[in-house]
């Protein structure tokens, strides 16, 4: 009589991502030894680990406090909306745009870094950034919007006081600004230039 010897049970024990408990793998990071799927594997020059180990060694470089973000955003949004009125009062256009923004972004970076003793957060550089355009446009704004009104004031004066000119309605100031494509392109450069200068890690 035959008898049927049951099926030795499988010795490879299935393993799962942590983060994602439905995804089987069998890749672990070669630091902590956590196991995690391709999406949660983060490839550096000693072999992959996982994100939560490239955090912890990311945050030696960001040492920076939610003043320091705070005093980033201050100093480059300030200098960026000088920097805006002057650009635009001038009208340096396409050429100088291109070639002022990379040192102006330099300056504002390193000034910046100097107001929170090179300290800087994870996001410094996008906060940075951000200034920057935001200070730069409306730097520009306000440099169109009292320029437009000073022409007022003398036309007024021209004229004995005896007109009242309308102001110039904001949708203008602001198409007259974003159709400044010299002035974009240098806020652009600007803020480029001080997100990698953020991002540096020397």
């Amino acid at each position: 009589m035959t008898t049927i010897q049951p099926t030795p049970a499988s010795t490879e024990e299935l393993t799962y991502c942590e983060v994602h408990p439905d995804r089987e793998t069998a890749l672990r990071c070669n630091k902590c030894g956590r196991y995690m799927c391709p999406e949660c594997a983060v490839q550096t020059p000693v072999g992959y680990r996982c994100r939560e180990c490239v955090r912890q060694h990311e945050d030696k470089f960001f040492r920076g406090t939610q003043n320091d973000d705070l005093k980033v955003l201050a100093v480059c949004g300030g200098l960026m909306l000088i920097g805006g009125a002057i650009f635009s009062a001038i009208g340096l256009g396409l050429f100088l745009g291109l070639i002022a923004g990379f040192p102006a972004g330099g300056a504002i970076s390193q000034v910046a870094l100097r107001f929170t003793e090179r300290r800087r957060g994870r996001y410094s550089g996008e906060i940075g950034a951000a200034g920057a355009v935001i200070g730069g446009l409306a730097g520009a704004l306000l440099q169109v919007y009292f320029r437009y009104n000073s022409l007022l004031a003398q036309v007024a004066q021209q004229n004995g006081g005896r007109e009242s000119l309308p102001g110039i309605p904001f949708d203008l100031v602001f198409q007259g600004v974003i159709t400044d494509i010299g002035l974009l392109l240098f806020v652009g450069i600007v803020a480029a230039t001080v997100y990698g200068r953020f991002k540096m890690r020397v």
